[in-house]
């Protein structure tokens, strides 16, 4: 049947959809996947969703996973084109051609999906902070007095 756009497309599943849907269903069963049961559902009912379906939990865990693989692989894609851009500009490395995924990075790639992400407006990462602050890696933190 035809839609109004024009489309031959059809609103109802065909065999191969229902089938290639059963398949996917079935291996969901023996997949494991990277991101736990306990913790899918566990930020799913923070959501309000309830379900004791093992399988669609398992397709959420597998649909989460995706999502952040394309966050983290289109973020090396910008960390590549900065590194690129700066050797054009003439900024040469020190030798050290291995990928630093950045915030900045992170954030262009988010935007690209919807998610705004924002560094905070202030941080305190310098020796001016006061005497009484200890160092603990690179961030600065007050003493409790």
């Amino acid at each position: 049947p035809r839609t109004g756009s024009g489309s031959s497309k059809s609103c109802v599943p065909s065999m191969d959809d229902e089938s290639a849907a059963a398949e996917l269903l079935r291996a969901m069963s023996d997949y494991t996947p990277t991101i736990p049961d306990e913790v899918t559902r566990y930020f799913l009912g923070l959501s309000g969703f309830q379900c004791s379906d093992d399988r669609v939990t398992r397709l959420v865990s597998l649909a989460t996973h995706r999502f952040v693989a394309e966050l983290a692989n289109d973020a090396m894609q910008h960390c590549k084109n900065r590194q690129q851009q700066a050797k054009a500009a003439g900024k040469e490395s020190k030798g050290d051609a291995r990928l630093v995924l950045t915030t900045d990075d992170l954030a262009n790639s988010s935007k690209e999906h919807g998610i705004s992400i924002r560094k905070p407006a202030y941080f305190a990462d310098n020796p001016a902070a006061g005497a009484g602050s200890i160092d603990v890696g690179s961030a600065r933190y007050m003493k409790q007095e």
